[in-house]
């Protein structure tokens, strides 16, 4: 198993990131991605608790469940479906205020089901690079609506 834990403080309040994180589509703003669709609004509102997205980016596909959605703090999911087929034990993105706007930490751990394991550090590697894009597109959003809101 793999896991990646990143931290990123973004200049924004709290309420604005966590919107604009979990905004599933945007996801389709990657540059890798080619489409991200929310295929089963969650309960409560579109991208909440047991919404379920469906990202394409070609070579990877990934299919996921909001299992806890706590507004603005919280937000975890699972992959119930993958290709390549992968393991996945956690998926968790925590918001928290912090001086200068709102951390954000995003941890996930999983492995895929190619060559017995030995491939997993290419995809750690990976979803790293794709989780950070994920984070600086999160800021720029989060800051320029900040902005155009005055917060």
């Amino acid at each position: 198993m793999q896991t990646i834990s990143l931290m990123k403080t973004i200049p924004a309040p709290i309420v604005i990131v966590f919107d604009e994180y979990t905004d599933h589509e945007r996801l389709s703003d990657l540059p890798m991605a080619i489409s991200s669709k929310v295929t089963t609004p969650g309960r409560t509102e579109k991208n909440g608790l047991g919404a379920v997205r469906r990202l394409n980016a070609a070579l990877i596909q990934l299919q996921e469940e909001i299992t806890a959605f706590e507004r603005p703090h919280l937000m975890e999911y699972r992959i119930t479906w993958s290709f390549p087929k992968a393991r996945h034990d956690l998926g968790r993105v925590e918001f928290s205020e912090v001086p200068g706007g709102t951390r954000v930490h995003w941890t996930t751990v999983f492995s895929v089901d190619l060559l017995g394991g030995r491939i997993d550090p290419v995809f750690k590697a990976m979803f790293t690079m794709v989780f950070k894009t994920v984070l600086r597109q999160v800021e720029k959003r989060s800051v320029t609506r900040a902005e155009r809101e005055g917060k």
